[in-house]
C-alpha cells in the first residue's frame, strides 16, 4: 500500500462523533485534505468527565514517539501538559492535552496588544524556553500558532513534534523550523542546531506581537534571507566570524545594504523592546542572548507601557 493510500484510509477512520479510546471526537482542528501532515488534531470530549480536551493523533504507526517521550520528560507551568498518551489498535500514538482558549496568533489578530501584555507573554515564553533548554531540549518550532493561552492569560509552549534533545554531533533537517521563524544559520545550511534556534524564533514572535504580522515573510529560503537582510542589513564576518563556513555560502550571494531598517520595521515598539529583540535575532547564534540572559534584560525591569509610536495599526513593513 502506498503512503498516500495508507494516509487516506486512516484519515477516513477518524470521523466526528466516533470514539478514540475514552474520547469522543467533536471538531477537527486540522485540515483533513492535507494527507501528508504527520498528525490530525481534534477537540474531543472525555466520556468520563465530559470535559473538553485536545487530541493529537498520528496519521501512521509509530510516529510521534519522540514527542511523547519529550512531553513526559517535561513539567513546567509554561509548557503544555500531556494528560495522557496511548496507542490505537493500529499502533498510532494519541496524545491528550488540556484545551486552551486561544493561540497567540488568534489573540493579536483579534485585537492590538498593549505593550504590558506583550511583556507578560514574552516573560512567560522565555521562562518556558529557559526550562526547556535547561533540559537540553530544542523546541525547533516556536511560532504564535504553537503558543497557547488560557482564560487567565497564561501562556503554554506547545507542539513538540519537531523537538529534539540537543546534540552537536547529530545533523538535523533544515526544514525543522517553520519558514518565517527559521533562523538565518539554518537558512544558510547549518545542520548542527542549538538552543539559539528557539531564541531567534522567539524574537520573531515578539516583533510580530507589536506589528500584528510577521517580521520576515519569505516564500522560499532565498527570499527569507533577502527579507532578513532588508531589515537587519547584510551580515559580515566581523559580527559573525563563521559565516563563510556555512554550506549555502558556496552558492548564495548576500545582496543588500550594510544599513539596517530594524527600527522602521517595528515602529510600535519602545527602545527597550527593540533592544531585547535585537539580542534575540543576532546573526551569529553564539552571540544571541540565552533565555536566562534575556529575562535579566532591562525590558523586564519595569512596565513597558511606552511606545515610540502611539498607533497600533501602522502600515505593513517591509
Amino acid at each position: 500500500m502506498n503512503k498516500l493510500k495508507a494516509y487516506t484510509e486512516q484519515a477516513v477512520m477518524l470521523e466526528l462523533g466516533s470514539f478514540v479510546g475514552d474520547y469522543k471526537l467533536v471538531q477537527r482542528l486540522t485540515d483533513n485534505a492535507n494527507l501528508y501532515s504527520d498528525c490530525e488534531v481534534f477537540e474531543a470530549t472525555d466520556k468520563k468527565t465530559q470535559s473538553s480536551v485536545i487530541l493529537k493523533i498520528d496519521r501512521y504507526a509509530e510516529s510521534g514517539s519522540r514527542e511523547v517521550e519529550i512531553l513526559n520528560f517535561l513539567s513546567h507551568e509554561f509548557v503544555v501538559k500531556l494528560l495522557e498518551s496511548f496507542k490505537t489498535a493500529d499502533f498510532r500514538n494519541v496524545m491528550v492535552f488540556e484545551k486552551y482558549q486561544h493561540d497567540l496568533q488568534e489573540i493579536y489578530t483579534n485585537e492590538p496588544l498593549h505593550p504590558v501584555r506583550i511583556q507578560k507573554f514574552m516573560k512567560q515564553l522565555l521562562k518556558g524556553l529557559e526550562y526547556i533548554h535547561e533540559q537540553n531540549i530544542i523546541h525547533r518550532d516556536i511560532k504564535p500558532e504553537n503558543l497557547f493561552v488560557d482564560q487567565n492569560d497564561c501562556l503554554r509552549i506547545g507542539d513538540f513534534g519537531l523537538a529534539r534533545f540537543s546534540d552537536p554531533d547529530v545533523a538535523m533537517t533544515p526544514e525543522s523550523v517553520s519558514l518565517w521563524y527559521r533562523p538565518i544559520e539554518i537558512l544558510l545550511g547549518a545542520t548542527s542546531h542549538t538552543t539559539a534556534v528557539d531564541i531567534w524564533s522567539a524574537g520573531c514572535v515578539m516583533a510580530e506581537l507589536y506589528r500584528r504580522h510577521p517580521l520576515f515573510q519569505g516564500e522560499s529560503q532565498i527570499h527569507m534571507i533577502n527579507q532578513i537582510i532588508k531589515v537587519l542589513g547584510k551580515p559580515t564576518t566581523d559580527e559573525w566570524p563563521t559565516l563563510n563556513d556555512l554550506p549555502a555560502m558556496q552558492y548564495v550571494t548576500l545582496d543588500g545594504s550594510d544599513t539596517t531598517n530594524f527600527e522602521q520595521a517595528i515602529p510600535q515598539a519602545s527602545e527597550k523592546s527593540l533592544d531585547i529583540i535585537r539580542n534575540m535575532i543576532r546573526f551569529d547564534p553564539t552571540r544571541r542572548f540565552t533565555a536566562t540572559q534575556l529575562l535579566q534584560h532591562d525590558y523586564f525591569g519595569s512596565e513597558d507601557s511606552s511606545m515610540r509610536n502611539t498607533s497600533m495599526d501602522d502600515p505593513e513593513f517591509p
